[in-house]
This record gives structure tokens, sequence and C-alpha cells, in this order.
């Protein structure tokens, strides 16, 4: 059956968009059923145990199956076996990947050379696609986690210069080889990255014309956080932090066979004496002059907070330092500790008590576009081969997806500053970032909205949730209860569960035997679980 826009906005959405209801007009009064969601945010709800927690906050969401795997195992046996990321077989994932893929396992040289003159747009879909599609289906769910963290922590827009060429390199040696690694190394890998070097124009920055903005956001956002009146860093520092990195670039020979690789142009390096935090610096070290930058930046008190204040940020609260200051402290010390070990720093956040009491004591974690996307992906269980990514096959789903992250504004790779993409609720609670979520959950349930045609009345085609209910499942009652369990793993408040009860009877009682004709309101149902604030919230 079709539901309109307004019948959505009277069922769905978060606390904003709840706070204002139309009436239900086309049904009559006394089978309407009630025009708000009793919990409206993360506090009013049922809380989830442990395992769904981790499932929904260290994890794109759970598959069927995945949160009952970590209450078997326990909970801090789950979070060590997602930390061994590489000891987790993906091989199907990453296979597939590279073989439909073709520019995921060139060099930037090769794509550079295939497509700087045309199709250049395939360059962004291809990695895009890979993106998602691991977000989607990797058995490395918080390693995904992580590479997404730290995709938005060393930000770039693909769209900018030459970081078209490069930014799939960069994915894949940067990020991806050093999520869960030491951040010294990944620190150094970022600041050898020519997509990094290009986007913040460190590549034109030689002696006498030292470029000054990738040693500002070195620092800012990517060690020290930003300076309050000259702490920890000045504007002095900032200038002689851009000397240090004087001459490192990138090869744009065009004939090089390393044309887009790393290089260190001594001649245009400044061998000066510098002093860099209150350190001396000597005259003629040539490239380990950025070196000793990156060493002492990572070993300074501030890149520590910094870290774990954007860490905690991710996991567990919108506001670290005024909600959990003693757990900023106590990973901060973890980072000193372990030499920025990431996984001690991310195991001390999963493991500790401020996370297992976060779902309803900070305010909630609203989720945010492509953690949506991916988590209504993951617990409607799309099989893997319903996302086409050959070239030949995927237009039309890409198209949906993309249309829907772009209307939500969280397509990867595009955010125009090198700050990354927010990481609060409040930047994601939009009418029409809202709007939105509620097509994609009515999309890919099959059922049009009657507002939005970009998206399909059938997002996956071929694909629809409701078909998996059990044949078991006999009462309206019984197919409500199961799908707010497959799908949220945590109950709902009593009033909303009979609200879903209503609304799939038309008026009924949950002993009312199940409709399972196409012209059901099954499909419905299940998208408006999907839409309600009970899954926005995480």
């Amino acid at each position: 059956m079709d539901i309109s826009r307004r019948r959505l906005i009277q069922l769905g959405g978060t606390a904003t968009a709840a706070a204002a209801v139309p009436v239900l007009s086309e049904m009559p009064a006394s089978s309407r059923p009630p025009l708000r969601w009793t919990a409206k945010t993360a506090a009013d709800m049922p809380e989830p145990d442990l395992a769904a927690l981790l499932l929904n906050r260290a994890a794109f969401g759970p598959r069927p199956g995945d949160v009952e795997k970590a209450r078997q195992m326990g909970p801090l046996a789950w979070i060590e076996w997602q930390l061994d990321h590489e000891a987790i077989d993906d091989s199907a994932v990453e296979e597939r990947i590279n073989r439909e893929l073709a520019t995921l396992s060139m060099s930037s040289r090769q794509i550079w050379t295939n497509y700087r003159m045309n199709n250049q747009g395939q360059i962004f879909q291809e990695l895009a696609l890979a993106t998602l599609y691991r977000m989607m289906f990797s058995q490395r769910m918080l390693y995904e986690v992580m590479v997404e963290f730290w995709t938005d922590h060393f930000s770039m827009d693909f769209r900018t210069d030459n970081v078209v060429f490069f930014k799939t390199a960069d994915d894949k040696a940067v990020v991806r080889q050093h999520a869960l690694g030491k951040f010294k190394d990944l620190l150094t890998a970022s600041a050898e990255s020519p997509a990094m070097l290009n986007y913040l124009n460190n590549d034109v920055s030689r002696k006498g014309n030292p470029n000054e903005n990738y040693a500002r956001e070195i620092m800012e956002l990517h060690t020290l956080g930003a300076a309050v009146n000259g702490v920890p860093y000045t504007e002095t520092d900032v200038k002689e932090v851009a000397r240090c990195f004087t001459g490192w670039s990138w090869d744009n020979g065009p004939t090089s066979p390393t044309w887009g690789e790393f290089e260190f142009r001594q001649g245009d390096h400044d061998n000066g004496v510098k002093t860099v935090l209150g350190e001396f610096i000597a005259s003629n070290n040539f490239k380990a002059d950025g070196d000793l930058v990156i060493d002492i930046l990572c070993n300074h008190p501030a890149t520590a907070r910094f870290l774990a204040t954007k860490l905690i940020r991710r996991f567990v609260t919108d506001d670290p330092v005024g909600q959990v200051p003693e757990l900023v402290d106590s990973v901060a010390e973890t980072y000193r500790r372990s030499d920025g070990d990431i996984k001690e720093m991310v195991y001390a956040i999963l493991s500790s008590q401020q996370f297992a009491n976060s779902f309803a004591t900070y305010g909630g974690r609203l989720s945010r576009p492509m953690d949506f996307l991916a988590r209504s992906f993951r617990v409607a269980d799309v099989p893997s081969e319903s996302v086409p990514l050959s070239a030949a096959q995927r237009a039309q789903l890409f198209n949906r997806l993309s249309y829907a992250l772009e209307t939500m504004g969280h397509v990867p790779f595009y955010w125009p500053t090198p700050d990354g993409y927010p990481d609060d609720k409040d930047a994601w609670s939009s009418s029409i970032g809202i709007l939105t979520r509620w097509n994609v959950g009515l999309s890919l349930c099959g059922v049009a909205s009657g507002t939005n045609n970009n998206l399909g009345a059938q997002m996956v085609p071929g694909f629809l949730p409701h078909e998996q209910t059990p044949a078991e499942v006999t009462t309206a009652g019984a197919a409500v209860d199961y799908w707010i369990d497959r799908l949220l793993h945590r109950p709902m408040a009593d009033a909303d569960r009979a609200l879903m009860v209503e609304f799939l009877t038309n008026g009924g009682q949950a002993s009312a035997p199940l409709d399972r004709s196409p012209q059901s309101r099954l499909p419905s149902t299940i998208a408006l679980i999907l839409d309600s604030p009970y899954f926005q919230w995480r």
C-alpha cells in the first residue's frame, strides 16, 4: 500500500519532527493510531543490552545473528575479536570489490592515465560504492567504523584539484592501513600522502615562500586541537612548522613511472634552524625536519586529549569534556602509556562503564546519514549479491543511494572543508534530512511514499524485507514483536508497540491474524520501525 508523507510525519521521526503533527484525515477517527510516539529521544526508550549497544555504535548495525553472537561471546570478547581485525576473514567482500570495481586496485598513476581526460566520475563512484559496500557487508565491523572515523579526521574534498586521482590510494595506504594501528604511523602516512599534500597546498610550499595551510591543519585538526590565546601553539609555531614541511610534495612528472607518489624535493626545503613548540630543530636536517615535527606533535599532551575527546564523542557522548571528563583523562593516559596505540584507546572506551551506560545517560547519539543507511541494509539483511557493483548494473541503485546521501548532506569524501563531517546530533536533525530518512525506509521496504520518485518504490530490486517474516509468526502482535526485536534488539515502550499494532491492523487487535497479502500494511509497518525515533537513536 502507499503511505503518504502526511501519514509518515505523524508516525516517524525524531523529537524535533514529532513536535508538530497534522491530522490523520484519511483514516476514520475510530481507527486512527496515536499521533505521536511516546518515546522521542533515547532517554525515553527502553535501553539495549551491552551487546546490542556495541553492534549499533561500534559497528554499522547488526546483521541477523550478530547480536546473539556478541551475547554468547560476551561483550569484552566481542571487542577483542573485532579489534583483531586482520584475523577476521573478509576475503569475500574484498575479492568482490577488487574484481568488480576496477579503480580500487589501481595506483594513482594508473587512475590518472586512464581517467584524466574523461570518466572521472567513475573514480568517485567506485570508491564511494566500496566504502558503502564494506559498511553494509564487512565482518570487520569495528574496523570499518574506525576507517570512517579517520577518514573524517583526515578529511579532504574529493573534488579538489588532483585529489580525485589520489584519494583511492590514500584510502588504502593511509586510513585503511593504519585505522587500528599506532597514531604516529597514521599521521606520518597522511603527511606523506599526495592527496593530503595536494589538498592542503603543501605541494607548492617551498623555502622563501612556505604555504601554511598544512602546517595549520596538522596542528589544529590532526593533533593538538584549536589554539586558544596561544595555547598549545602560536602563529609563530604555524610558520615554523610550515618551514619544516617545505619540499614535502609528490612526483608530477608526466612520464614518470612514480607519478602521484610522495617525493621530498630537497631543493625546495628550508634547511635553516627552527623552533617548534619550544623545541629546537637544528639546520640541515632535510626531510627529517617534518619527521621531527610529527614526533613533537604525537608526544604532546594536547594530542592525547584531543584524540581521546574525538574518539569518545564518536562512541559515547556529544560532549565528552562536559559529561565524562574522567573518561577523557583515562583514554588520554592510555594514549600516552601505549605510545598512541589506537586499539588500546578504543578498547578503553568500549570497555568503560561510561560506554555501557551511554544510551540514555548523555543525551543520546543520533545516527549520521551514512550510518543510518548502512544499518538499514544490515538489519534488513539485504543480500550482498543484491547490491550490484559492476559498471553495467550498478547505476540505478547507486543513483538512489547517492541521491539519499546528498539530500541528507553526507556524501562520502565530499565535505568541503578539512575539519570533516560533524559528529553531533544537532548537525543531523534538519527537516529535509529527516524526511529523506523516512523515504529511505519506505523505499527499502518496497513502499511507494508518493513524495519522492528519486528513491523508487523498491530501493533494492527484488528485495522485500517483509518476505523474511517467519511462517510461525501468525498474528499481528507477533509480527510487530518480531520486527521490533529484529530491527532494534530492544523493546519499544508499550504505548508505541500498541501504536504499531494499531497501524498494522488498521485499528484492530494484536490477536488479529497476520495479513501477508501484497496489499497488507506489513511492509509499511517495518518501514515505520526503521523510520521511528527508536532506530534513529543508537
